[in-house]
């Protein structure tokens, strides 16, 4: 054992004297070495206006005193009543020679040398300003057809890279529809012929490289503009056009609900109509039959087909002081979905339950370039209802939860629900969904409808690992 660590003992004091050995040849280099010099403690830098600094000049075996010139050649006198911004502050040792920048202002920019006789060294002080924005967010609107100019005023020096952005996208005013200009400090952006894709957040990014500085100011735009119709579902914006016409089916004895949705700025004002073939439109006043969202921006029209006299068009049409735009909705009989065939539980885990559900007798077709057949509309999605399961009661399928899930391709068997409360039983239901409606309720007869509970088991056995290792640290 002492073979060992004797070695590495004998191995740390010869790095010691050798280190020790150097140390004292340079000190002894230093002391010999009897010709004067002069250096300047600090490199040609960049600093922020504002800034209060202080550069040592060092000199040794000087046959003369430390001098400051600023860059106009003028000495740099000492502290004074007069002088308490830009001066020199001798110490007892007159080798070591401060100067003292208080406030540093840009007309400080430029070439401070340290002299003592023949000997000089010069260093480059650039004070840079900091770009200020004093107004970082605003609020702009514009109208729909006309231009409108976001301003940036960005004053600081070196001059800033300025560069806006929308949505992450660099605007290049090589496009006919962005132009910046620079106006002395104001870095402007003139957005061209407004439309409402124009609507959103404008940044104007401001960078000062030597500075190591970065703002920028923000402006969030709205742009007037008249209703367009739009698709909620798909999201697609319908093209504009006086009328447009859009098929919907519906299923006898049930509830069809339409919804007319729409961009506008400001928001819409909806009106429904009944239209008949001799082109008579009958306003729908009935309160009941009519639902407006919070936003405004979505009515939706509740058709209780009782009878086959509620088939037929209805018009919806959106108004604000921009303009109104309208949409028909051709309602025709379609036909019940099928309901699944078979329907069980394929996998769980804390938070979902995958089931595997099945409709051979379905339309699943998705892939056919054929209008559709109202007779037998394919199937594009199954809804999923789910309730915590109560020991020696019924499901209460009023509180269930819904999860309407699309499919994506006829083959697809398994799908997947949730979020779900872990370690939880559920009471399941299942049903098909087409473009008329939905197909009668299935239950899922399974006793593994449950999420499971190993979250909870893999928190207790990290709280005893925890515990555990506490316990071996304090042993």
């Amino acid at each position: 054992m002492c073979k060992t660590s004797c070695i590495i003992a004998e191995m740390r004091w010869a790095a010691v004297i050798v280190l020790f050995s150097l140390v004292f040849s340079v000190i002894t280099a230093e002391d010999s070495d009897d010709a004067p010099s002069l250096r300047v403690l600090a490199r040609s830098s960049v600093y922020n206006a504002g800034e209060k600094k202080a550069i040592y000049c060092k000199g040794k075996n000087l046959q003369q005193n430390l001098e400051w010139y600023s860059p106009s050649g003028e000495a740099v006198e000492g502290r004074s009543t007069t002088n308490t911004r830009v001066y020199v502050e001798r110490q007892k040792n007159d080798s070591l020679l401060p100067l003292i920048i208080h406030s540093l202002k840009i007309e400080d920019s430029g070439n401070w040398t340290c002299k003592a006789g023949e000997l000089n060294e010069t260093i480059e002080i650039l004070v840079g300003e900091r770009v200020n924005i004093t107004n970082r967010f605003e609020s702009f609107e514009g109208e729909e057809g006309k231009s409108v100019k976001l301003n940036c005023e960005a004053k600081g020096k070196p001059q800033p890279v300025v560069q806006w952005y929308k949505d992450i996208q660099v605007l290049s005013d090589k496009s006919k529809k962005y132009v910046v200009r620079k106006i002395r400090d104001n870095y402007q952006l003139e957005i061209k012929e407004l439309n409402h894709r124009d609507t959103g957040e404008y940044v104007c990014k401001v960078t000062q490289n030597s500075l190591r500085y970065y703002t920028d100011k923000r402006v969030q735009l709205t742009v007037q503009h008249k209703p367009i119709m739009f698709n909620s579902d798909t999201e697609e914006i319908y093209p504009t056009s006086t009328y447009r016409t859009e098929e919907v089916y519906a299923i006898l004895n049930e509830t069809k609900n339409i919804s007319c949705s729409a961009i506008a700025h400001p928001v819409p004002t909806f009106r429904w109509f009944r239209r008949y073939e001799n082109g008579f439109e009958e306003p729908i006043e009935d309160e009941d039959m009519v639902v407006t969202s919070p936003r405004g921006n979505v009515s939706v029209l509740v058709l209780r087909m009782y009878n086959e006299t509620i088939y037929g068009e209805y018009k919806c049409t959106a108004k604000n002081l921009k303009g109104e735009a309208s949409i028909v909705f051709h309602v025709t009989e379609g036909n019940k979905p099928n309901p699944p065939d078979e329907a069980g539980v394929y996998a769980s885990n804390v938070s979902t339950i995958t089931f595997n559900v099945t409709c051979f007798t379905c339309n699943m077709d998705f892939e056919s370039e054929k209008a559709p057949d109202p007779e037998n509309l394919v199937v594009i999605g199954y809804s999923f209802e789910l309730v915590p399961a109560r020991e020696g009661f019924l499901p209460e399928w009023d509180t269930a939860s819904l999860f309407d899930i699309d499919i994506e391709n006829g083959n697809e068997t398994l799908f997947t629900v949730g979020p779900l409360p872990n370690s939880t039983t559920f009471h399941a239901r299942v049903r098909t969904r087409n473009a008329a409606g939905h197909s009668e309720w299935v239950d899922i007869i399974s006793a593994d409808i449950r999420t499971t509970d190993k979250a909870i088991k893999f928190i207790a056995s990290l709280t005893l690992l925890i515990a555990a290792l506490l316990a071996i640290v304090n042993i």
